[in-house]
Parts: C-alpha cells; sequence; structure tokens
C-alpha cells in the first residue's frame, strides 16, 4: 500500500489462521499507522511511491545495498 498497491494479499494467511485473522490485522495495521502519524489508507497509500520521493534513485541504491548486504556465498563456491 505504501507504494501505492489497491489491494492487500491476504489469501494465504487466511486461509492458514481463518477469517479471525482479519481482526489482528486491523489491529496491528491501525498501530502501525498511529505509530507513523497516518491518518488514514488514502495518506498511507502511495506514500512511498517513487514518484513522491525527492530522490527516487534513493529506493534503487537502498535495494542494492541490502541485496549486497544479504550475500553470504556457499562454502566451497567462492574458494
Amino acid at each position: 500500500m505504501l507504494v501505492g498497491a489497491d489491494v492487500v494479499h491476504l489469501a494465504s494467511s487466511l486461509l492458514q489462521h481463518g477469517p479471525a485473522r482479519l481482526t489482528q490485522i486491523l489491529r496491528d495495521m491501525e498501530r502501525w499507522m498511529d505509530e507513523r502519524e497516518y491518518v488514514s489508507i488514502a495518506q498511507l497509500k502511495g506514500s512511498m511511491s517513487q514518484k513522491n520521493l525527492a530522490d527516487p534513485s534513493s529506493i534503487a541504491r537502498a535495494s542494492y545495498l541490502r541485496v549486497l548486504d544479504s550475500f553470504s556465498p556457499r562454502p566451497g563456491v567462492w574458494s
């Protein structure tokens, strides 16, 4: 939703935990939004879209660095 999605994919969570899971998801989402001072889904939606960022290339750089940081070679492959 932060990057502009209209739909949140919940099927696997609902299949695994049942429809009562929606109550917990809603509660968690409300808490998360409160902590970050979002007052509505409309405000949240698209707030992290590249078109709304002062420096859209920063997302690409951050993603690249996250991938590099998570790299862990398999034993014996790079020796």
